[in-house]
């Protein structure tokens, strides 16, 4: 045990975390713990899971000890060929580590676990600097720094049908999420539907805040219910906190967040295709200012619903190829709240090629709907030509929309490189930005 900790003390300061699968860590050390400990066929360099291997047997001797280890390197390269505020190129990288230690394995607290992760970010903004558009290109860019991300304690209880977490934790990792937007390179797929961050201090990768979170499936066990309660944060983000903004005081209180999933066709012994049916509900208890058209409001609140559903297969029940729709809906009060209609959807295509059963095909559409009370605030101020302008501007604001069409090639176990083609339309919905397309390319490796 004594190895575990020191292994988390030296390590912690030199590595950063980021992964292409930053929300789905827990099945990503279900699945290292069960290739390192299970007896495996020898494998080469290029078809091992990871492109460090196994560390002559290290890797395997922590992993039976209890302790995975991941690490992985993101890179997002995106120029802007038409269009926007100029034409340009940027790069954004992140690279990541994370350690998942079973206590259990080394006490009676069977099932109790530690998880922590860290995160380095490197590059610059293509949509900031040459775009000028609300949905970023880049979905790795966000906290250009060294910072802690999660730090929790878990347990779980009745053969996981009953599961707690508490400490500094993502709420983007356990709501509002599915594997399937992590397809993506823009950021308002990419994780969690991006309409969520500009109405109020919802947490993701690379940022976490304190939080407990249970979730649970009562008898009927094709639902899932999930419970959180986070510290509410507005400058959770900051840079210069490394991720070390440990208050307890958060400038918008409690974020209390539910969520109910019904699962189809995803229990042992079923044949048809699978599907997930989720709607959600969040509110912020401390959250409070003036609202667009004057008056002030205490509390703000947000509700949504996801759907995805595989619609066609190839083969039989145990194959994995095949099409899938998904659609994310957005729902928050108008106003206060600058983007209170926001929806995502789109088309998942695994193995559309027989030699290539691997990879994805993907095309997604975003379109984010401004509040009609801020754009309304804003014809006032433009018209008026109010002095001081409002924090929210006087140039009316209508919609932005994204449309993002990519190929995951999945290379090798450790290498995936998916270039992409995004067209931004009406960007930040000011109608003064020419449209833009944007050529891109995703990188990465697990290391």
């Amino acid at each position: 045990m004594k190895s575990v900790f020191l292994l988390i003390v030296f390590c912690l300061p030199c590595f950063a975390g980021d992964h292409s699968f930053s929300g789905m860590a827990e099945q990503r050390h279900e699945e290292m713990k069960k290739n390192l400990t299970e007896p495996q066929p020898e494998l080469s360099w290029w078809e091992r899971p990871h492109l460090t291997g196994d560390w002559w047997g290290g890797r395997s001797k922590l992993a039976r000890d209890g302790v995975t280890v991941g690490m992985s390197y993101v890179t997002d390269m995106a120029t802007n060929v038409y269009g926007g505020k100029a034409f340009g190129f940027a790069y954004a990288g992140s690279f990541g580590f994370d350690v998942n230690v079973d206590i259990g394995k080394y006490t009676t607290l069977k099932g109790l676990s530690f998880y922590t992760s860290v995160v380095w970010r490197t590059g610059t903004s293509l949509s900031a600097d040459k775009i000028g558009n609300q949905y970023p290109v880049q979905q790795v860019y966000g906290g250009q720094n060294i910072r802690l991300n999660e730090l929790y304690l878990r347990q779980e209880l009745f053969d996981k049908y009953l599961i707690f977490k508490a400490g500094r934790l993502n709420a983007g990792n356990d709501f509002l999420q599915s594997q399937l937007y992590y397809k993506f390179m823009c950021n308002g797929f990419n994780g969690n539907p991006i309409a969520v961050f500009f109405n109020g201090p919802f947490t993701a990768y690379p940022n976490a805040t304190w939080g407990a979170l249970m979730k649970f499936r009562p008898y009927f066990k094709r639902v899932l219910v999930k419970v959180a309660a986070y510290v509410a944060q507005d400058d959770i983000a900051d840079n210069r906190y490394h991720g070390f903004n440990w208050s307890f005081n958060g400038s918008d209180g409690t974020q209390l967040i539910t969520e109910w999933s019904y699962q189809v066709n995803q229990l042992k012994g079923d044949t048809g295709y699978p599907g997930n049916y989720r709607a959600g509900y969040f509110y912020y208890t401390g959250s409070k200012g003036t609202k667009f058209l004057g008056g002030k409001y205490h509390g703000n609140s947000g509700y949504y619903f996801l759907l995805d559903q595989m619609i066609y297969r190839h083969g039989g029940p145990e194959s994995d190829r095949g099409l899938t729709p998904f659609i994310a809906l957005l729902f928050a009060p108008k106003d206060r709240n600058l983007l209170p209609f926001f929806i995502a959807s789109g088309l998942v295509y695994k193995g559309l090629f027989a030699s290539r059963p691997k990879d994805y095909t993907n095309l997604g559409v975003l379109y984010g709907k401004y509040s009609s009370d801020i754009r309304e605030a804003q014809e006032i101020a433009r018209r008026t030509q109010l002095r001081p302008i409002p924090k929210f501007g006087a140039q009316p604001q209508n919609f932005e929309a994204l449309i993002e069409l990519n190929h995951w090639f999945q290379i090798n176990p450790w290498f995936i490189i998916t270039p992409n083609i995004q067209y931004i339309i009406n960007p930040r919905g000011l109608g003064t930005i020419t449209n833009a397309w944007v050529l891109g390319a995703q990188i990465s490796i697990t290391l």
